[in-house]
């Protein structure tokens, strides 16, 4: 049901005192006023009905209350001792009218359908928030009902262990506050709100709407949202130092380079001369055949982690049989394949560099 604010209209203001009472009695009490709509059910709906729209005058006089809808009325009572109660139950947007004695209207009401009560408001929580009319006081408790059986087997509900709210926020269309103990299924539980209006005379208008319903499980919260894909792998070759084939051997190749996460950059120095793979090794192994082709020697072989995104420095070894092909050699071409993979299994070639390596 939408919730749309409430607006309190007090059609006849009276011109004078003589409009409510007659003259012969103007010393008398001003007369009370009072409309009242409650929206929901109960734990026991057949035995203890809370959905009526009423009405009263104080003192006793004829009382109207109609519900009208698109300018036409759907439901219209009359009490003559001063009270008017009717199972109807006005839907939102409805104009709710009181009028005593018939004919003279005292006030009217557009039904928004507040106040409402958030989902919080549930088992095992002691919250108690939800939407209001502007500018209105917020009620609100709880209550069980016991059910008892008649010596003809008539049965009927009475409340029993009811509790009430401590409102402690009343902002724009907003209230919060809590129960001094957690709800429980089995309870009903209401929230209710009020407005009062001075009439001609000292007169009194008051209205109230209340909302009923049975306490239920509390909503399973929702999923926290994904984490954010990574962003792209990306990185660069930063420097490679002067190599010779007699430093290869010894000490290895350091060379510099650039990633923009966490991840590991793998780097393979083959020999030219046969099939290359794609993507650098991270265990150091030769590539696949391609095509019948002969696959490359692998001359050397380096791999470091990045802890963060940045500039890491790999040092490449010579292999085992990289060392037996270079040791007696005067010069070679080789192939240098840099990859970049992250923890969430991207990898990224940083392309083939054809290097020329002398004694």
């Amino acid at each position: 049901m939408a919730r749309h604010a409430s607006r309190l209209v007090l059609l006849a203001l009276f011109a004078g005192a003589g409009c409510i009472l007659p003259a012969a009695a103007t010393a008398a009490k001003a007369p009370e006023y009072s409309l009242s709509i409650v929206e929901g059910a109960s734990t026991q709906p057949e035995l203890y009905p809370v959905a009526m729209t009423s009405g009263r005058v104080t003192p006793s006089a004829e009382a109207v209350v109609s519900i009208i809808r698109g300018g036409i009325v759907v439901t219209q009572h009359t009490g003559k001792d001063g009270s008017v109660y009717m199972s109807d139950v006005p839907n939102v947007g409805d104009v709710v009218t009181l009028e005593s004695p018939a004919h003279n209207l005292v006030g009217s009401v557009v039904y928004d359908g507040l106040p409402s009560m958030d989902p919080t408001v549930c088992a095992g929580s002691v919250s108690f928030s939800g939407q209001r009319s502007m500018a209105q006081e917020v009620e609100g408790g709880y209550y069980s009902l016991v059910v008892h059986t008649g010596p003809y087997g008539y049965k009927d509900a009475q409340r029993t262990g009811t509790g009430h709210a401590q409102v402690t926020s009343l902002s724009g269309s907003a209230y919060a506050g809590n129960f001094l103990a957690p709800l429980q299924i089995g309870q009903t539980v209401w929230a209710s709100e009020t407005s009062r209006a001075s009439l001609a005379g000292g007169a009194v208008f008051s209205y109230s709407s209340e909302n009923d319903r049975p306490v239920g499980a509390c909503p399973v919260p929702p999923a926290p949202p994904p984490p954010p894909p990574p962003p792209a792998l990306q990185g660069s070759i930063v420097k490679l130092a002067k190599i010779t084939i007699h430093k290869l051997l010894k000490l290895g190749w350091l060379c510099q380079v650039t990633i923009n996460q966490p991840g590991t950059v793998t780097e393979d120095l083959y020999l030219q001369g046969g099939a290359l793979p794609a993507f650098a090794s991270s265990a150091g192994k030769h590539g696949r055949r391609h095509h019948k082709r002969k696959p490359a020697l692998l001359l050397a072989h380096g791999v470091t982690s990045a802890k963060s995104a940045g500039k890491v420095n790999v040092l490449i070894r010579v292999t085992p049989r990289g060392r037996r092909v270079l040791r007696h050699a005067r010069h070679v071409k080789a192939v240098l394949i840099t990859t970049l993979r992250s923890p969430s299994g991207a990898k990224l070639s940083l392309g083939r560099r054809s290097l020329s390596l002398h004694a």
